[in-house]
């Protein structure tokens, strides 16, 4: 194989490598688009529940609920960070192939980013994105914390 042969191979394997690296960033939308949803939906359930005579207490309810919205935000962070470590396991492959090649572009790109450590230059997606399910995993804690109050109290029995 001669070096032109080399040369092409390489750009196709980078190539591929980039839309592959693309690829997982559209499933990680998709997941949370899906873990958004579930939770939304979480919520409009319970408010559905708080306006109907079901007989289910309100004290269990809301401890039902809030348990299982705080596992639903804890597996949604775990994708989240999942995603993040797949990306970057990606992305360093990328600038190892990039250094066989003319031009680094997502090596320099990620240079002038300042590698993500300067918030002013560049505020990672990640990060970002993992407040959303913090802060349904704390108002589902509010939810299971109050509803153990009731319950201990005998308020939300009725």
């Amino acid at each position: 194989m001669n070096n032109m042969d080399e040369k092409q191979e390489l750009v196709e394997i980078y190539k591929l490598h980039a839309e592959l690296a693309d690829s997982v960033s559209k499933q990680r939308g998709t997941a949370n688009r899906f873990y958004m949803l579930v939770l939304s939906g979480l919520a409009v359930l319970f408010s559905a529940f708080l306006q109907r005579e079901n007989g289910v207490p309100l004290g269990w309810l809301m401890v039902g609920f809030g348990l299982f919205g705080m596992l639903l935000a804890s597996a949604w962070y775990i994708v989240i960070r999942s995603y993040r470590q797949l990306n970057s396991g990606k992305f360093k492959a990328l600038h190892e192939l990039e250094e066989k090649l003319a031009y680094p572009f997502f090596k320099r790109e990620w240079d002038l980013l300042a590698e993500g450590r300067e918030q002013k230059t560049y505020w990672r997606l990640t990060v970002v994105e993992t407040f959303v399910p913090t802060i349904f995993f704390v108002c589902f804690t509010a939810l299971l914390i109050i509803g153990i109050c009731l319950l201990v109290t005998g308020g939300g029995t009725q």
